[in-house]
């Protein structure tokens, strides 16, 4: 690993697609402890002569909010790079570029992987993916960390002044009962790496390199999702006792009835 100023560079070969593939084994104990999922081990020599002497696109802006409301909402990504026109130009067109986001979920929130894969479809996303935790039915108690992965195309960037939006749809799990009728999460600050690759590289010889744009840390995002009081449950488990045994009665009397 190559360290600049302010950046370091890591590289892998391009049968890789994934940053978030050299972690997948300890993916749970390294979200828990909030490790750096950027970091590439055992590169160094991929990464020779490399990135040396390349301007590359570096990051001016970068903001996040939390939209929407209810068990469904989206994390919304503005990010603004600050070279200028003719500098990204001419990179662009000895590189293929992109950029790539990853977002570490907490427990208690997670990304719909065939969800995303729309996105894909629809060329929103160069790629994505999910790694941990993909149970998308376990409640928050009995779930564990998670982390999306987002890569998107720089190419069609030229066209909207190099300011990119993304979304990113995240849906809440059902939290444990609590007294304060609301259980809430917190986001950390995501990564953020420019993926690039000299255009004209034989495959068997292609190599990425991986430069962390350094972004400072984004908005805090919290997320307040209700949950039942632990007070409540004997009262409403009986009422839901009392209605199904109801129906089922009702069910009952109406087939009897029936001629």
């Amino acid at each position: 690993m190559a360290h600049g100023s302010q950046q370091y560079v890591n590289c892998m070969p391009c049968s890789r697609t994934y940053v978030a593939d050299a972690h997948v084994g300890s993916l749970a104990r390294q979200l828990s402890q909030h490790r750096d999922l950027t970091e590439v081990p055992d590169t160094a020599d991929l990464c020779k002569g490399l990135a040396d002497e390349l301007d590359v696109p570096a990051l001016s802006e970068v903001h996040r909010q939390l939209v929407g409301e209810g068990s469904h909402r989206r994390l919304i990504y503005s990010v603004k790079f600050g070279n200028s026109k003719d500098g990204m130009v001419q990179f662009l067109d000895g590189y293929d570029a992109s950029l790539v986001l990853i977002e570490k979920l907490p427990r208690g929130v997670f990304a719909d992987p065939f969800e995303l894969q729309h996105f894909v479809e629809r060329k929103v996303f160069l790629d994505v993916a999910v790694f941990g935790d993909t149970n998308l039915e376990l409640p928050s108690a009995l779930s564990n960390w998670s982390a999306v992965e987002i890569h998107f195309d720089l190419k069609p960037s030229t066209s909207m002044g190099y300011n990119l939006v993304i979304e990113l749809p995240l849906h809440a799990r059902y939290p444990p009962l609590d007294a304060s009728d609301y259980a809430t999460v917190e986001f950390g600050s995501p990564d953020l790496l420019l993926r690039y690759r000299r255009k004209e590289t034989h495959p068997d010889s292609c190599v990425c390199v991986l430069q962390n744009l350094d972004a400072t840390p984004v908005e805090k995002a919290a997320w307040r999702i209700p949950c039942g009081d632990k007070a409540h449950t004997g009262f409403v488990s009986s009422l839901t006792f009392i209605s199904a045994l109801v129906c089922s009665m009702s069910i009952v009397l109406a087939a009897s009835l029936t001629p």
